[in-house]
C-alpha cells in the first residue's frame, strides 16, 4: 500500500526537506528554477560526448570534446547540490543543509550585501543575489529560492542588531523590495 500524496506545495516541501531546528524557516530552490541549468548540463553532455565517441582517443578533438564534457558534468553535479541544499533561518542565525551543513549565525555577521543583475537593457527581468559574510566564510543566495524576501528581512534586521552599515546599491535594492533595515519579518 503506498502513502497519500501530499495536498499541498507546502506538504511536498515539509517532506522534501528534513526536520528543520525549531523556530527555523525553510527555503529551497525549487525545481523551475534549476530546470534549465540542468537542461544545459545535458544538452551540453550530448553534444559533447557524441563527438567524442567519434574522436581518436589521444587526439585533440578527445582532449576539447573530453575537456568540455567534464565541464558540463561538473555544472550538472552543481545544479544536483544546489537543488538538494534548502537554507534554515532562524532567530538566532542561517543554516545550510546541503552536502556539508553550514552555519552563519547572526551575531557574527560582518557584511551583507545584495546586487540586482539585469538581462536585459531596460533593467527589465533579472535576479537579486545576497552576498553574507561571517568572518571568513561567505554565503550568497539568489532571489530564485522560495521564501527570498522574508529572508531579505531576517538579514536586513540583523544587520541593524549588528551596526553593519549598508552599502548604498544594497540600500537601495532593499528599498525597491520595501524593505529596510530594522523592517519585522511580517511586514
Amino acid at each position: 500500500m503506498s502513502a497519500p500524496l501530499p495536498d499541498t506545495a507546502a506538504e511536498t516541501a515539509r517532506e522534501a526537506a528534513p526536520a528543520a531546528d525549531a523556530g527555523e524557516s525553510r527555503h529551497r530552490y525549487p525545481p523551475r528554477a534549476v530546470l534549465l541549468d540542468y537542461l544545459y548540463a545535458g544538452g551540453g553532455l550530448v553534444f559533447t560526448l557524441g563527438p567524442l565517441a567519434g574522436a581518436a582517443p589521444s587526439g585533440p578533438a578527445a582532449w576539447v570534446f573530453g575537456g568540455l564534457a567534464a565541464l558540463f558534468a561538473a555544472y550538472g553535479a552543481r545544479t544536483l547540490l544546489r537543488h538538494r541544499t534548502w537554507i534554515g533561518v532562524g532567530e538566532d542565525g542561517l543554516t545550510v543543509h546541503g552536502l556539508i551543513r553550514r552555519r552563519l549565525p547572526w551575531a557574527g555577521l560582518t557584511r551583507c550585501t545584495l546586487g540586482y543583475y539585469s538581462t536585459r537593457r531596460n533593467r527589465e527581468g533579472g535576479w537579486m543575489q545576497l552576498t553574507l559574510a561571517c568572518g571568513g566564510r561567505r554565503l550568497k543566495i539568489d532571489s530564485q529560492i522560495e521564501g527570498f524576501e522574508p529572508i531579505l528581512r531576517r538579514v536586513a534586521r540583523a544587520a541593524e542588531e549588528r551596526g553593519i552599515t549598508l552599502d548604498r546599491t544594497t540600500a537601495e535594492n532593499l528599498r525597491a523590495l520595501g524593505i529596510t533595515a530594522g523592517a519585522s519579518d511580517n511586514s
